[in-house]
Order: C-alpha cells, then structure tokens, then sequence
C-alpha cells in the first residue's frame, strides 16, 4: 500500500511529480494563484484552489506525509514562550502547524530558500525548529542545490523533514546524480533569442573559469551599465560587477538559478558561437519536468511558474529516503547510531518541564549547580560545552571507556574530536543550540591538550567555574560511576529553555515615540550598561553600542570610505580575531590594513600601564587613530598627564591616542549620525543577535523601555 500525501503551497506540482515518482499518492492539494491552479488542473485533473488560512484542517484527508514549499516570513516572538500558536500565529507556517497537530501525520516535508538558516538573524529558523519538536516531529534540514540530482542548474534551498517516529532521516543517504553541463539538455531548434554581436562583450579567455562552488562558467556580459559602488577598475571580467540579467555564462558550465523576480525566468547563455536565452522548455527542463507536462498562460506566467517551483529530481530523492525511513525494516540494526541516540535523547526532554526531567532522572543540588553552570556560559565556553556533551555522549554507547582520556594518544584513549566533528557538533548547529562550534569543540586551544580531562586538567578555561564544572561532571561519571544519560538529559532540556530565551523580542523606542533626542537615548545606554544584573558580562553592551555607532558612520562618512568594519568577535577572548588590536576594528578595505581602532574599559579606570599596553599593540600597525574610553572617566588632571605621553607617541609612530570618557565620546558621536532612530534600530538588532548577550541583558532593556513608557505617561 502506497504511502499518502498532500501538496500545500502546491505551485504548478513539482512537489507531487517528485513525490508520485517515488510512489506516493496525493489525496489533497492547496494553491491560492489562479494561474498556477489552472496549470496543476491541466496536469493532474484537479483544482487545488484554495486558502489554506481559511482550511478547516479536519476536514482533509487521513495522509502520512505533509508537502509544503511556503513563503518565509518573521515571527513576532512575545517572550512569554506560550508555544507555536503565540509565536507564529499570522503566517503561513502557523496554518502548517496547525495542520500537523490536527491530523498528526507520520512526517513532513518543507521546502524554502536558502537563506531561511539566516532570515531574520536565524530565529526563524530556530522558531520552526522548536515549534515543530513540540508538535512531536524529530527534524533534520539540510541545504541541497539542484545540480546535485540530475538537472543542470545552480539552485540551493532548504529541505526540512520530520517524522513523529523519532528516526534521524540521514541527508547522507540521498542518491545524487552530479551535473556538470548544460549541454545535454538544450534545444537543438527552437525559436531562440540571440543577442547581436554589438550586444555584448564575451571576456578574454585567460579570465574564464568554471566556479567551484556553483558550477557557474561565466563568459561575458551584456552592454550595459555595470555596478560602481564599491568596483575597481578593470575588474569587468568578475561576474559580480553586471547584475544578474546581463550576465552571460557558458553551456559548458550549469545555469544560475531561474528566478521568479524576472518575468523573462532566465539569463543568457553562450554555446560557443551565439548568445542566446534560455527557451521555456529549456526551463522546465532545467528543474526536472517531463517533456509532456501542460503549461498554461502567457509566456511571463510560464516563466513565474517554473521559477517559483521546485526542482523535481530533489524531492523524488528525497521523498525515496524518507519513504525507506518510514517504511523500512529498522528493527534489523542491532546497535544504535550516536545520531539517533542524540536525537532520542532530545526528544525525551521535549515538551516536559525540568521539575519533570529532574524526578525522572534525580541529580543532587550540587550536580545541577555544575549543569546550570556550564549551559549558563554556552555561548560564551562552546568548545567546553561541546567536548563535554560529546564526552558525554561517547560514554553512553561505550560504557567502558574513561572519557577523561580523549586522544588517542593518551593510555587507553579514544579520539574525542572525530565523534564530536563526526556526530555532536552537526548535531548541535542542527538544533540551533548556543553551543554548536563550526567544527569541534576539541579546536578550542585550552582544551586540545596531551592531558586527560582529570581535576587537575592544565588547561585554561577562562571561566572558574565553568572549568570546575567541565571536570566535576566527567569526574562524577568516571569515579562514581553516575549516569552519563542523566546529565545529557539535563544539559539538553537547559539548553533548549536557554535557546528559546533568545527569541524574546526587544522593545524599540522608535516604535512608540515621535522622535527621541540624543540625551534621552544616552540615558537608555547608561542605564542598560548599569543595570543591576545578576551575572557578570554587562562590559560587552557599551562595545556593542560603539560598533553599532560605527556601522552607521561607515554609511554615512566620506572619511571611511574605501574602509570596512570587522566583525565584531569574542568579548571575552585574548584572541578574539587575527592581529585584533581593540574591541573594534575598522579595517582598509585596499590591504586590509588597520585604520581605526577602538578599546572600551567598563568600570576600570584608565592609567599608564593601560597607555602603554595599547601604544605596544599600535607599534607594529599603521592605525591612525586608536580611542581609549572607559566608563571611569579621567579626570581634567589625568587627561593632562596623559597628553604628554600621546604627543610623544603620535611623533614616534604618527597614530593619534585619543582617551575619553564612554558617555562623552558616545554623545559626540551621536551628534555625528545623521539618523539616530537608525542607530537605535541597529543597537536592538545587535543586542539580539549577539551571541555573548545573554537573556538577563535583554529582558533588562525591555524593563528600562517599559518604566521610560510609562513615567511618560
């Protein structure tokens, strides 16, 4: 008996030519657009016209998979985490939601752009992720690109797929059919679209390259105006400089992705003699369709159609995995994989509180204050939190190996960095958890030792008790023989509420007043800076201020042009970033040299030693200007002590030392900004974002916010 699904958000039906290839039966379908209705009729012999916000979910069909390719759109995130209905209601993923927890199927399969993984700073993502865990589904998402699965085209997007019988479905499994070319799939006649010789400009040979990445061989460009901000000169030959629609790119290489934007749906190509477009059946062709498929409408319909469809052979993949995953005999694999177990473990704290976690699986007060203490600095310690899950992890399924002993060259030694590369960090940066590293946890320098994991551990975790944690716990389990489960279980369900904090939204005071002046805005800094908080780290909120002021200056200023501002790194890192000679950096964009460096002190006082510490970061730069500001603001007299040294300093080296007070520098460049609502947009933006900011510091914001609204009342 055949598996079946329904075809939300349905297009022109790529989604159920995949799915139908792999042996699915549909039993309903949902589109909204009169044209793409009448293509899916012509096809497929039904009108899926309908609003799926106003779809009585109970009144579809019993199904077991869920197709959706459906729109991105933010969340308005409350803070009072009262589940997916407070947290998505509104959009087209609520009505997907809503679906799933109505009818319950086995599994779904969603499909969006790339760019969902970063859409409004990742809480998106992080959102659906958690709001699909709660309706019971264990997820896993995976960026694929088409020309992996037999078409010539270069189109990256997102597929989610879960399934309410906690199996990991393995991406790795997928049947890919890499393409190279587009040779074999062009017309050989057609009606084609060339391009007159005068038209365009074909680059010298030496240029061309076929691009590792995407596939793309780009070969020439339309006549037309190309970008100026930001280009040199006689960089025509980079693809970069032409807007899309006069790129011209060889049949020898794979085609950019069709869009949906451009009623034309294509761009040039060139096949060694002529420069042409692509044709409509190229197109359809290009994602997957069959030869006989029926299009309907005008020539821009068509076009608009394909390029807001999926591409076939993907989801025929990977619908086929997810069929064998449903339906396969899995009960024939003896041993449990570490994915399945860490999504096992994930799905066991699901949807329980951690009063219900701790009298299933009892810690001591103790053993919790060592868990709190190490998910409290997630962000902050990941490569800690990461050799410590994976630790964890590898004693579960090896119960007799010390896990203290973490390289193979250590007596008796297991190599902790390849099952945490290997299985825990994908696993972590799946989940969106504040923990996950790019690669492993074991990169960490102060980690990566010759030594075991014992309480006398040489290494230098910053954090006291974070160290004392890190060892305590590994020291538990080891010498007196607790549970590793318990302590996963725990570290887990922590991280998931930690996670979750994240999404609280920051109120703007843009939003609700007419304008704000410069002294009211410095009042809301100084009182987020001087919060009384309960944990340590508000010291990063003033160089978030001030990389936020020069986000807004590299805008506005002609004096940074040709500069670029770096990212803004680890807060709490000795070497946060290559050569960092401060907190914030502004960098020549000609040769990447310094050019602008700021060094911000929260509540110390600004001294010799401070002066000297920062002229032996300048020597070896050619930075120009180099501030000095600290919350402790010198006084008339320190500040003339200081101006000798800064003289001398400026004739040996030729940068200028500027040291000030926080508040006044923030106030004068406040003044330099022509939009200061853009700043405070900016500020709340970065505040959100940034890892290192923890929920204390946000919520604190929101309290000052709400106390200046209603004192104005």
């Amino acid at each position: 008996m055949s598996l079946k699904f329904i075809d939300l958000f349905a297009g022109i039906g790529g989604f159920r030519q995949g799915m139908e290839k792999s042996g699915y039966e549909c039993v309903f379908s949902a589109e909204i657009d009169d044209n793409a209705c009448e293509v899916y009729e012509a096809n497929y012999g039904e009108n899926p016209k309908c609003d799926i916000t106003k779809l009585d979910a109970s009144s579809i069909p019993d199904f077991d998979v869920l197709c959706a390719g459906f729109p991105c759109q933010s969340f308005s995130i409350s803070g009072k985490q009262k589940g997916f209905y407070d947290e998505t209601r509104g959009t087209l993923f609520f009505d997907i939601c809503r679906i799933l927890e109505e009818k319950k199927p086995k599994a779904f399969i969603l499909e969006n752009v790339k760019n969902l993984s970063t859409h409004d700073k990742g809480r998106t993502l992080s959102i659906m992720l958690a709001s699909l865990n709660k309706l019971g589904y264990t997820v896993n998402y995976k960026v694929l690109n088409a020309k992996q699965f037999g078409v010539p085209q270069n189109r990256e997007r997102i597929i989610l797929v879960g399934n309410r019988l906690g199996k990991f479905y393995d991406f790795d499994k997928l049947e890919e059919n890499q393409v190279f070319s587009m040779r074999n799939f062009l017309d050989s006649e057609n009606e084609f679209e060339y391009l007159s010789n005068d038209e365009y400009t074909l680059i010298e040979e030496e240029y061309v390259k076929t691009q590792p990445n995407s596939g793309l061989r780009f070969v020439g460009y339309r006549n037309k105006k190309i970008r100026t901000v930001g280009v040199r000169e006689g960089t025509e030959h980079l693809s970069r400089v032409h807007k899309q629609p006069n790129r011209i790119y060889s049949v020898d290489g794979i085609h950019p992705t069709l869009p949906s934007q451009e009623i034309s749906g294509r761009f040039y190509i060139y096949d060694g003699k002529n420069v042409r477009k692509l044709t409509i059946e190229e197109c359809y062709r290009f994602m997957g369709f069959p030869e006989d498929f029926k299009r309907v409408g005008s020539l821009s319909q068509q076009y608009l159609r394909i390029g807001n469809s999926v591409c076939v052979n993907m989801i025929k993949e990977v619908s086929k995995e997810l069929y064998y995953l449903l339906e396969g005999e899995f009960e024939l694999v003896e041993e449990i994989t570490p994915r399945q177990l860490l999504e096992n473990f994930y799905n066991e704290v699901q949807g329980k509180d951690i009063d219900v976690i701790n009298e299933e699986n009892p810690l001591t007060a103790e053993q919790i204050n060592m868990v709190n203490n190490i998910v409290e600095k997630e962000a902050t310690n990941k490569g800690v939190y990461t050799v410590l899950l994976s630790s964890l992890v590898y004693k579960s399924l090896n119960p007799t190996q010390d896990v203290r002993y973490h390289q193979t060259e250590l007596e008796n030694g297991y190599s902790g960095r390849s099952f945490d590369t290997k299985y825990v960090t994908p696993f972590l940066k799946e989940k969106r958890l504040r923990g996950a590293m790019k690669e492993s946890g074991w990169l960490t320098r102060s980690l990566e030792q010759k030594h075991p994991y014992t309480l006398d551990f040489p290494g230098a975790i910053n954090n006291k008790n974070v160290k004392q944690s890190f060892l305590g716990i590994l020291n538990d389990v080891e010498e007196n023989e607790v549970s590793p489960d318990k302590y996963i279980l725990h570290i887990l369900k922590r991280s998931i509420i930690e996670k979750e904090k994240q999404n609280i939204v920051l109120l703007n005071p843009v939003t609700r007043e007419s304008k704000l002046n410069i002294n009211e805005i410095l009042e809301l800094l100084e009182q987020h800076f001087n919060y009384k908080y309960s944990s340590r780290g508000a010291s990063i909120l003033p160089v978030v201020a001030f990389y936020t002021i020069y986000q807004c200056l590299l805008e506005e200023m002609n004096r940074y042009k040709g500069k670029y501002l770096e990212e803004l790194g680890s807060h709490y890192s000795s070497d946060r970033s290559s050569n960092a000679a401060g907190d914030i950096v502004v960098r020549n964009t000609s040769d990447d040299t310094h050019y602008e460096v700021v060094e911000i002190k929260f509540g110390i006082k600004i001294d010799n030693i401070i002066l000297e510490d920062a002229y032996n970061k300048i020597k070896p730069t050619k930075i120009q200007r180099y501030y000095i500001l600290s919350t402790e603001e010198p006084s008339n007299q320190e500040k003339i002590a200081f101006d000798k040294r800064i003289e001398e300093i400026k004739n040996e080296h030729g940068c200028q030392l500027i040291v000030n007070g926080l508040m006044k520098a923030l106030n004068y460049y406040l003044r330099l900004i022509e939009d200061t609502d853009k700043f405070l947009e900016r500020y709340i933006e970065n505040i959100n974002s940034n890892p290192e900011i923890n929920y204390e510091h946000r919520v604190s914001w929101n309290s000052i916010l709400n106390k200046k609204i209603i004192h104005s009342k």
